[in-house]
């Protein structure tokens, strides 16, 4: 295994290894990787894995198609099923979640992995899938590459669609953040904002229909099932949460921002595709222009 940086991020891993702290614990871990600078045409990897931000796409898509791996990973926010990544050829391509988030900072990556409660029930183990949907030897071994470095990752014939639900969600619930100045202490406290996340999120699950996706995970959609308030009151308690004022109100925000607006013009952008009225979608999403 190696991994590609460059510049300070290099000389970083170089010199101490790929440090990650548990930013909940504190626990620390210390990896030594092989480190590259650059990716040439005849570097062939088993598998390519590509954890950037979504708006950091556009400086690596040329670099992948020059390259000639056959398998390339895209474990990113993705709102198009992968037509964003049609570049570097669509046989070439899979896709995976990361259900984890961080900042680096002085060498050291903080980060949280995982969620309890409602969200941590629904969104169980890390998804890799296909783009056709089809399971194939070379998606089964790499589910089965993670496994073995304990990690709890597992096939699935929908990934396009679990990605874009996640996508969607978190996307609506950071816009909710950024009126609220992240401070998610505050917003969890307000019943009105939280019952529009909730009519955001139904709505959500009319545009992922509209435009042929299905809502992934299946339980998800207790967000449909449960009585608003009931739901906001779940969603307002997660918001709350530890893990949410360290993911975004502590520092998740300075890191990360620029993605999140990416991601919102880009739902927007599918809002009007699909056609729909969806208001309280169109409300949070307003957000990301203040």
């Amino acid at each position: 295994m190696s991994v590609l940086a460059r510049g300070q991020r290099n000389d970083e891993i170089q010199e101490n290894g790929n440090v990650i702290e548990n930013s909940l614990t504190h626990a620390r871990s210390i990896t030594k990787v092989p480190v590259i600078q650059t990716l040439d045409p005849e570097d062939i990897y088993d598998y390519i894995l590509v954890v950037i931000r979504q708006d950091q796409m556009g400086v690596l898509l040329p670099v992948l198609a020059r390259n000639r791996s056959a398998a390339i990973v895209f474990m990113v926010n993705d709102l198009t099923g992968a037509e964003a990544y049609a570049a570097v050829g669509k046989e070439r391509i899979l896709l995976g979640f990361v259900f984890a988030g961080g900042k680096r900072e002085g060498g050291v990556v903080y980060a949280l992995s995982g969620v309890g409660g409602l969200l941590g029930a629904i969104f169980s183990g890390t998804p890799f899938g296909e783009i056709d949907n089809t399971i194939t030897a070379r998606l089964k071994r790499l589910v089965g590459i993670f496994n073995q470095a304990g990690l709890d990752a597992k096939v699935s014939t929908r990934v396009a669609d679990y990605l874009f639900t996640h996508a969607g969600f978190v996307t609506l619930m950071v816009g909710l953040a950024i009126k609220y100045k992240v401070d998610m202490q505050a917003l969890a406290r307000n019943k009105a904002y939280l019952g529009l996340l909730v009519d955001a999120l139904r709505e959500l699950f009319q545009v992922l229909r509209t435009l042929g996706y299905q809502v992934i995970p299946p339980k998800f959609q207790v967000i449909q099932a449960v009585p608003r308030s009931l739901m906001a009151a779940a969603l307002g308690a997660f918001i709350g949460s530890d893990m949410m004022k360290l993911g975004i109100a502590d520092w998740g925000m300075s890191q990360t921002r620029d993605e999140w607006v990416y991601l919102g013009q880009e739902l927007e952008w599918i809002v009007e595709k699909s056609g729909l009225a969806v208001p309280a979608m169109r409300s949070l999403l307003a957000y990301y222009h203040e």
